[in-house]
């Protein structure tokens, strides 16, 4: 099969552990990027992609790369694309565009000039043309254009993979899946041991964690990829991809999660069992205050309140977690997001830190190692 490049979009920060999850899964030529990581495959690669990557927002496929002068280029190349060797005109398609240049006043001019020359090769062609669908629409095609670079791709996800399909229910601050698989990724779980979330809301990270550790990958939740619409696309090796990558299954890990909240803890149980991970998760409601060990090294993963539920001058709450993982989490690894500004109160000496954000906020991903006794002595 030949070979494509391709593009990967993911969040700030989570660059690296999407390369590490590329190379895991058989890309070629993996290149970082800013927000993206660029690499090569085949078509089967495409599919394994969409499927089993959990940091990635989107898989982008390059149909179209050349300069520009003015918005008439745009139009011009666009209209004398083959579009109609990619997707049909009683299928609906939508643009969507990030231009950075002075060629355009806005984003919805240059996606509007995209659409029109789409419509008219169709016309041209066809003698018919696709309707838009800016919702829910079969094509989903991206326009970067930066400075007189302009780059057409087609968007193999459609909807982006951050929603896997499992979120029925949410808290009022719910953590993004990709940014709760990427932190798993970034701390040093092995994967074996048992994950203790003692802060879980609606159970991102322990089903996340649960999903990785007993590889249960995003695309077995999803319903529909965009690229399952497209002319060139293969059934037969889509099913092949699935039954491949589904043959291993490896022994069961267990994930702990508690919340302080019944309803938060009644909204994560109802997200596990459609996400199929509920056996592996065992919840519980329990105030941290109370909370006991579950292990002899516990290894704790936890998104404490912040930012929009938590005004930065309220220092008692992270005093409390401090003190209590000092004095009943002994010989444990405790990873923990939040802002700075709150992890200072927690008073205790992270071993790494890691600066990423959570949607808009600066966030800090902690590291806390605790010994029973000296560091020194061990």
């Amino acid at each position: 099969m030949n070979k494509q490049t391709y593009t990967a979009t993911t969040m700030a920060g989570l660059e690296e552990v999407l390369a590490q999850e590329l190379i895991e899964i058989g890309a070629d030529e993996v290149q970082i990027g800013r927000r993206s990581v660029y690499f090569s495959g085949d078509s089967k690669l495409l599919y394994k992609a969409n499927y089993c990557l959990r940091t990635a927002l989107r898989i982008l496929v390059p149909v179209d790369s050349y300069k520009i002068y003015s918005a008439d280029d745009l139009y011009q190349r666009a209209k004398n694309f083959k579009w109609e060797d990619l997707f049909g005109c009683d299928q609906t398609f939508a643009v969507q565009s990030a231009v950075f240049s002075d060629l355009f006043n806005n984003s919805m001019f240059a996606s509007l000039k995209l659409k029109d020359a789409i419509v008219d090769r169709f016309r041209y062609k066809v003698g018919n043309r696709p309707s838009i669908d800016s919702k829910n629409p079969d094509i989903l095609i991206n326009l970067h254009i930066s400075n007189e670079f302009c780059t057409i791709s087609l968007d193999s996800s459609g909807e982006s993979l951050h929603k896997r399909g499992y979120r029925v229910g949410q808290n009022d601050a719910p953590m993004s899946e990709v940014l709760a698989a990427g932190l798993i990724r970034l701390s040093d779980w092995d994967r074996k041991g048992n994950l203790i979330d003692p802060m879980c809301g609606s159970g991102t990270i322990a089903i996340e964690a649960a999903m990785l550790a007993n590889r249960i990958f995003p695309g077995k939740i999803r319903k529909k990829f965009a690229f399952q619409n497209w002319n060139s696309f293969d059934p037969e090796l889509y099913r092949s991809m699935v039954n491949e990558v589904e043959a291993e299954v490896p022994a069961p890990v267990k994930v702990f999660a508690s919340d302080i909240l019944r309803r938060n803890i009644d909204i994560a149980c109802k997200n596990a069992e459609e996400a199929g991970v509920d056996r592996f998760i065992e919840f519980k409601v329990s105030d941290f205050k109370l909370l006991e060990p579950v292990a002899e090294k516990p290894f704790l993963l936890f998104n404490p309140p912040y930012g929009e539920r938590l005004t930065p001058e309220d220092t008692n709450f992270y005093g409390m977690i401090g003190e209590r993982l000092k004095h009943h989490y002994t010989d444990a690894t405790v990873w923990i997001i939040s802002t700075p500004q709150c992890l200072k109160s927690i008073g205790l000496r992270p071993s790494r830190k890691i600066s990423i954000l959570n949607g808009s906020l600066e966030c800090s991903f902690r590291k806390y190692e605790l010994y029973s006794g000296s560091k020194k002595s061990r």
